[in-house]
């Protein structure tokens, strides 16, 4: 189907169950509605306008032959179970507008392998539970909460570092019990390690960098205008 010039939103369960194997969205369109494309197992590849902005609860779940998504870069919503068991899917890239991924946005998309979060978002919620492909995340600096079943059931994914600014919801349950949390110190702490660090070697190495400006100078002095090496070179 190919939409017409001019439609703003697709209304609630607009296109669902039906044998759709394409769709080419207007440039103006804004929101696509709850269900609106719910369980068109046909349906292989979506390209959203640059224009959109909302993307429903339900919009494209079970839409199991669905292997590649372009989020445009204005999306600011995925509502919840947006793309739930999108099985095919296998890489999603979040825009940096985004700034909240409903419950189960992602859930049981099993071929989804990594994921990046951008900087604007800063709670994830169960969104990506059951995604027993995913082996890598990265999670923006500013995270703040991670809740409950936001990872779980994800077996291949067996580290992730978390912001130390990020609180998790029950880590026994957002996480399966494979997975290792490490913590990032916020970037402050960091130049305050970092700082101290340098002290630290500056005063152990301090010995070391007397004893080499010692030596360095007696063999620059030896060089003078009356020094040792300079008169044994006039003989």
């Amino acid at each position: 189907i190919s939409l017409p010039v001019g439609l703003t939103s697709i209304g609630n369960g607009a296109f669902s169950g039906t044998s759709l194997a394409s769709v080419a969205f207007p440039a103006s369109l804004v929101s696509i509605g709850d269900d609106a494309f719910y369980r068109c197992s046909s349906l292989a590849r979506v390209t959203f306008p640059a224009t959109l902005t909302t993307i429903g609860g339900n919009a494209f779940a079970r839409c199991s032959s669905l292997a590649r998504v372009i989020l445009p870069a204005g999306l600011t919503s995925i509502g919840h179970n947006a793309f739930d068991s999108c099985s095919a899917l296998t890489s999603i890239h979040l825009p940096a507008a985004l700034t909240s991924i409903g419950n189960g946005a992602f859930s049981g998309c099993t071929s989804l392998a990594y994921i990046a979060f951008p900087a604007s978002l800063t709670s994830i919620d169960s969104a990506f539970w059951n995604c027993s492909s995913l082996a890598r995340v990265t999670f923006p600096a500013g995270l703040t909460s991670i809740g409950s079943l936001a990872f779980a059931l994800c077996s291949s994914l067996s580290r992730v570092t978390v912001p130390d600014t990020a609180t998790i919801g029950d880590e026994h349950e957002a996480f399966e019990s494979e997975t290792t949390a490490l913590r990032l110190l916020p970037p402050a702490t960091m130049r305050w390690y970092e700082a101290v660090d340098g002290a630290l070697a500056y005063k152990r190495c301090r010995p070391l960098l007397y004893g080499w400006l010692e030596r360095a100078q007696i063999r620059l002095g030896s060089y003078g205008p009356d020094g040792a090496a300079r008169k044994r070179d006039r003989e």
